[in-house]
């Protein structure tokens, strides 16, 4: 049942009878004059019963105690500890020093139900209530600008040999469990005992530059993978819906890491070969501790391993008005469109216009905008090298006649269309006499251009982007690069937690320190 707070403080709270001097401007000075108003506790009853059991510590504490945790960056138990000893947490929470707030267990409850009935939104969205309170963020329509910054995962990234050792102590640590034994002592009846031994990697006794002995090793581990597997099978039909669940999991990661890494093979007698594949697996796991982190890259240069924080900003107040998490391995422009409705339900303010760098300029992306009424305002990306011959750019595209002129003079109006739209124009013949064929193609079939399905919208924004005007739009982007750099300062560079939702979590709560920040230090500077 949920519990109210105290509409009147205790003559020995913090700051209730007696002030403290918290500095004004600091965060917590900030945190604990707006804290009572901040949030109420009707605000989270979807987390309680409305009449069972006994009344809860209650839920607007608790909200601001997640902040100042996410703030500071502590652990459940030094959090808890802080409520204890620090005056600036007790004038924060309303309440009086030397004793904890709450035990540690009911703060992981609350961060429980948070994520699970995706109450942290509602934390988030208090953030953008206050600064349109404040008046920092207009009812106007609003100009948002998107970006991604890269996360870190928190799951131990491993590679082939030690990432199959894991995912097998996961299936055996669920079996176990089963039998209310301990993993490794149901390991060793099964012969797999090794594998919670440390590294399997690092304890092997082998000759690493020999290839056979390497291919050897890993046969092994899939072989007992592989048997694990078939008696996992066997073990899962005899099992209750409730206890097949955490066991089908483990086994289900077990074969996708052998499917990604692994090519197996029979060898001689029928003896069963492995080794790894070459190159890497479309969305591969790298992870067993969190299956859901994946290689990413920012950059051609920079390259990560784990998840990517999208997030939308107003450009006029630099208030974030949007936050999620991507894949590591998603495309920047993942769900554009559907993060410009959710800003708008979480404002409710229409968006006029949205601004993104190249990641967020393909034809599909605009194309999308344009089906739905909307403005997208991105830099074409870079053509593609031609080596030392004409470029795309260099000939003259007729949407309307459906013909291309080259460089020489000769229009073609022969093409093939492909089954996503685009058209692929030849020029045959006409390139056999040309005086310009060395430094145009080196096919002997002549030269093709490939004419994009949104080539009308390419050509739209590539006029625009040269103008003023469009110079001085994309210049907006520049607030989600100030407003990401703030996000890096409260940690989302580095995932706290295991699992995508838990990491938007953490994401949504640094969005809401920015943003009660940024809001309370522009009313601020503004009162002055």
């Amino acid at each position: 049942m949920i519990g109210k707070r105290k509409p009147q403080g205790d003559m020995y709270d913090v700051g209730y009878v007696w002030d403290i001097s918290l500095k004004p401007s600091s965060f917590h000075g900030q945190l604990a004059r707006a804290g009572r108003q901040l949030f109420r506790d009707e605000d989270f009853a979807t987390c309680y019963h409305a009449t069972r059991g006994r009344p809860s510590v209650p839920p607007s504490q608790l909200a601001l105690l997640t902040i100042l945790q996410h703030h500071a960056g502590v652990s459940d138990e030094e959090a808890i500890e802080r409520t204890c000893w620090d005056a600036r947490w007790a004038a924060v929470l309303g309440r009086q020093l030397g004793e904890p707030f709450c035990a540690k267990s009911t703060l992981q409850l609350f961060r429980g139900h948070l994520i699970l009935h995706d109450q942290v939104l509602t934390i988030f969205r208090r953030s953008i209530q206050e600064a349109r309170e404040a008046g920092l963020l207009k009812g106007t329509p609003l100009r948002i600008a998107l970006d991604t910054k890269p996360i870190l995962g928190r799951g131990a990234v491993e590679d082939t040999y030690n990432l199959l050792s894991t995912g097998i102590r996961q299936v055996c640590k669920a079996l176990a469990k089963l039998k209310n034994q301990k993993p490794d002592e149901w390991a060793g009846k099964q012969d797999l005992r090794r594998y919670f031994d440390g590294s399997i990697k690092g304890s092997a006794e082998l000759d690493w530059s020999d290839p056979e002995a390497k291919n050897q090793f890993l046969s092994e581990i899939v072989a007992d993978a592989r048997r694990l597997l078939r008696l996992t099978g066997d073990l899962l039909g005899n099992l209750p819906e409730t206890a097949r669940e955490p066991v089908r999991e483990a086994a289900q990661l077990l074969e996708q890491l052998l499917l990604q890494d692994v090519v197996e093979s029979s060898g001689p007698g029928g003896q069963r070969k492995a080794e790894i594949k070459e190159g890497t697996a479309s969305s591969r796991v790298p992870s067993a501790t969190d299956p859901e982190q994946r290689h990413g890259r920012k950059s051609k240069s920079k390259r990560f391993t784990g998840h990517k924080a999208t997030a939308a900003v107003d450009q006029e107040s630099q208030v974030i008005v949007h936050a999620d998490v991507l894949a590591g391995d998603a495309p920047d422009a993942t769900g554009t469109l559907a993060q410009v409705e959710q800003v708008e339900a979480n404002t409710g303010v229409p968006v006029a216009d949205t601004v993104g760098d190249c990641a967020y300029g393909s034809g599909e992306t605009r194309e999308e905008f344009s089906d739905a009424g909307r403005t997208l305002i991105a830099k074409v990306p870079k053509e593609s090298s031609n080596g030392d011959c004409f470029p795309k750019s260099k000939f003259a595209i007729n949407l309307l006649a459906n013909t291309v002129t080259c460089p020489a003079g000769q229009t073609t109006g022969e093409y093939t269309q492909k089954s996503d739209g685009s058209k692929v124009f030849r020029f045959g013949k006409k390139c056999e006499d040309c005086p310009f064929r060395g430094q145009c193609t080196r096919s002997k079939s002549g030269r093709q251009v490939q004419v994009h399905a949104q080539e009308a919208l390419l050509q739209q924004a590539r006029e625009f982007q040269k103008t003023p005007e469009g110079k001085a739009a994309l210049r907006g982007r520049v607030a989600i690069e100030h407003r990401l750099a703030r996000l890096g300062q409260l940690g989302i560079g580095q995932a706290r937690y295991v699992g995508r939702k838990k990491v938007r979590f953490q994401v949504l709560l640094a969005a809401t320190v920015a943003n009660l920040r940024r809001t309370w230090n522009w009313a601020g500077a503004n009162a002055a």
